[in-house]
C-alpha cells in the first residue's frame, strides 16, 4: 500500500512540475504563434482586396489604402491573427498605391504597389 501511495505522489509531483514549466514559459514572454511577423498580401486589384497574417488574434487592426484618395478599414482579426479587407478602389499595374496596417503595440506593416511597368505615353 505504501509503494502505491509513493507512486501516486511521484506522478502528482511530475505533473505539477510540468504544469509549472508551461506556466513559466508563458509568463516569460517567450514568442508565441500570434507574435509572428505580420505581413500583407494583395489578393485582388479589382476591387482592391488585401489579406493580413501574423497580427494579434481577436483584435482590431487599422488598414489604410492610399492611392488617389485615402480609405480606412478596421477589421477584427481571426483566432489565427488573419484578416481580409476589400476597398472600393481599383488599381492596375500602372497605379501607385500603398496599404498600411497597424495594431496597438505592434510595428506597422506596409505594402507598396509594384513599380510601374507602363510603356511611355
Amino acid at each position: 500500500m505504501r509503494s502505491a501511495l509513493s507512486r501516486s505522489r511521484i506522478r502528482f509531483a511530475g505533473a505539477l512540475a510540468a504544469l509549472l514549466g508551461v506556466a513559466a514559459t508563458l509568463a516569460s514572454g517567450a514568442p508565441r504563434a500570434h507574435q509572428a511577423r505580420a505581413a500583407l498580401v494583395l489578393v485582388h486589384r479589382i476591387p482592391v482586396t488585401v489579406r493580413g497574417t501574423g497580427f494579434t488574434p481577436h483584435a482590431r487592426a487599422r488598414v489604410t489604402l492610399a492611392d488617389v484618395q485615402k480609405q480606412v478599414r478596421r477589421p477584427l482579426t481571426s483566432a489565427h491573427g488573419t484578416f481580409t479587407v476589400t476597398f472600393s478602389a481599383v488599381v492596375d499595374r500602372c497605379s501607385g498605391w500603398t496599404v498600411i496596417a497597424t495594431q496597438p503595440g505592434r510595428p506597422l506593416v506596409v505594402l507598396h504597389g509594384p513599380k510601374p511597368e507602363c510603356p511611355p505615353a
